[in-house]
């Protein structure tokens, strides 16, 4: 290895370690932290540097060339062009592909943790598309050239979890095409039969993250089983509550959004199981630090970014914002909530896709209280629609779904709504300028009248 390539690779963590140190010194400085708790924060930073150099290591540590035998797969195909797209593991090593033909027609039939025998060949891919696939763990590309038709099954987790999403996608099946395909994006973040023009109008207008499963859906899957839990023995409901939160996880495919909700979820249920309640951010800064910890390229991913920031803005905006916000409360604290969550995010979202449309924030306004009461209602109502489906009761589930749909398409028409009205280049740059300034001086404004 050239010694390019392994500067490459310590780059990054040698970078997060001097900022962690640097804020060390700060706090050190500014509050006199104890020696002990900086010695700890340093031995952990150290750990940190070194495991996650080691995960850069191994994910570059892959072998290339022919392959025939059994393969495991790892997402759900979906529609890439032409093309049908789908991550498989071949000997511990993930590979994405894109198959055309008859390999594509096989592989359409197959569901996560399904085993497979193909054949085709291992090869790097583009420095680009290495970056971008990093948090996956995906180390190549294999060129696929057969598939046979035996196929091993999944482990019983795997297999729930695809007869859940089956079953939620039956039961929307009295809508059409493109309201089920954003139904299911909004109830367990299955976006892979969107099509183009719905995933255009809602990256622009601000509303691409409701189709990325998050915390607000954990919240929700629990809020429904809250009655059951709460009957249980303390450590019975903790079990349990792990248990639900794994299996929500296997079901939303293992996305980094819905990694960092759960272990935040856990993290809660266990301080509150122990009598050791902690505030939100304190939460927030472990549930960092797990899963950093035991995934490091995490800390590539994007969705993760977002989902951090997008609890970070509300632990610390939410709650002023919503004070000085004049009007009902009940819209003070949707606006202020939508805000925070947006300021959160931005970012993330400048640094990865450039400023977003200021327009975004009215329409997160309009949609997302919409599209949280489908979250919270759809997937009950679904899995009982789907499970009447197939029988002489269908009709009953369709008009149970009836409420449903007409809150996916006014989500849709939000999302297409705000695509019209984006704007881009100076005027929008002016737009965020003027909400800045609005909200500096309500801050002001309350400053003033508290002192």
């Amino acid at each position: 290895m050239s010694a390019t390539r392994a500067a490459e690779r310590l780059l990054v963590p040698t970078v997060i370690l001097a900022f962690v140190l640097g804020v060390m010194l700060i706090a050190m400085a500014i509050q006199k932290m104890r020696v002990s708790l900086s010695i700890a924060l340093l031995f952990f930073s150290l750990i940190g540097l070194s495991h996650g150099t080691a995960a850069i290591n191994e994910l570059r540590s892959v072998k290339l060339g022919n392959y025939s035998g059994v393969a495991r797969v790892i997402s759900d195909p979906k529609r890439s062009g032409a093309a049908t797209q789908i991550i498989l593991e071949i000997a511990n090593d993930r590979f994405i592909v894109y198959a055309y033909g008859p390999p594509a027609w096989r592989l359409n039939n197959v569901s996560v943790g399904e085993k497979i025998v193909v054949s085709g060949w291992r090869s790097k891919l583009s420095p680009e598309r290495e970056r971008r696939l990093i948090s996956k763990h995906i180390k190549g590309k294999f060129e696929i050239k057969s598939v046979e038709e035996r196929r091993l099954t999944a482990a019983p987790l795997f297999r729930s979890a695809q007869r859940v999403r089956k079953l939620i996608d039956r039961g929307a099946s009295s809508f059409s095409y493109d309201e089920r395909s954003l139904f299911t994006g909004l109830v367990i973040g299955d976006d892979s039969e969107q099509p183009e023009q719905m995933v255009v109008a809602f990256r622009k207008s601000g509303l691409a993250h409701l189709v990325a499963v998050s915390g607000q859906n954990v919240a929700f899957v629990l809020a429904g089983l809250s009655p059951l839990l709460r009957r249980m023995p303390r450590t019975m409901r903790l079990l349990v509550t792990c248990g639900i939160l794994n299996w929500f996880v296997v079901i939303t495919q293992v996305e980094p959004s819905v990694v960092r909700a759960a272990v935040m979820a856990g993290v809660a249920t266990l301080s509150i199981s122990i009598g050791r309640p902690t505030r939100t951010l304190r939460l927030l800064g472990l549930t960092v630090i797990v899963t950093i910890f035991l995934d490091p390229l995490l800390a590539w991913s994007v969705g993760y970014y977002m989902s951090v920031g997008a609890t970070a803005g509300l632990c610390l905006l939410s709650g002023p914002l919503t004070r000085v916000i004049p009007g009902p409360r009940w819209l003070a604290n949707l606006i202020g909530a939508t805000v925070s969550a947006q300021a959160g995010v931005t970012p993330a979202v400048v640094f990865v896709f450039g400023l977003p449309a200021a327009i975004g924030i009215i329409a997160n306004v309009l949609a997302v209280p919409i599209a949280s009461l489908v979250m919270l209602a759809g997937l009950p109502l679904s899995l009982f629609a789907g499970a009447l489906s197939q029988t002489v009761f269908s009709a009953i589930g369709t008009a149970v779904m009836w409420p449903v749909f007409v809150g996916v398409r006014w989500v849709w028409w939000v999302a297409a709504i705000g695509e019209r009205l984006n704007t881009t280049g100076l005027f929008n740059l002016g737009l965020w300028i003027v909400v800045l300034a609005m909200i500096l001086s309500l801050l002001h404004r309350s400053a003033r009248v508290e002192g």
